[in-house]
């Protein structure tokens, strides 16, 4: 068994995603394409009131983290979750 050659950085910027989910998402305007009915708003909301930040402020998703709530939490016209699992994976201490 031989062994795996590390990557260039070139190599590496090379690479494309094999799925992208709905948080990156664009509209044909170029905005972010958010979900039409979620219970996001509501939780990022609640997050503001009752969670703190660790300077003691309110506390405030990254842009990225509060697209993925506002998907995550995104429902159905008959108001069941449109997603039942997934996966957001960044590096350690991304937020």
């Amino acid at each position: 068994m031989s062994p795996i050659s590390a990557l260039t950085i070139e190599q590496i910027d090379a690479l494309e995603p094999t799925f992208l989910g709905p948080t990156w998402q664009k509209a044909p305007d170029g905005s972010w394409a958010l979900p039409e009915r979620t219970l996001g708003w509501q939780i990022a909301g609640w997050c503001a009131e009752y969670l703190r930040a660790e300077d003691g402020g309110p506390w405030k998703f990254t842009r990225e983290q509060l697209r993925f709530v506002l998907h995550w939490y995104a429902l159905d016209e008959s108001g069941r979750f449109l997603n039942r699992k997934g996966v957001l994976q960044r590096l350690k201490g991304w937020g």
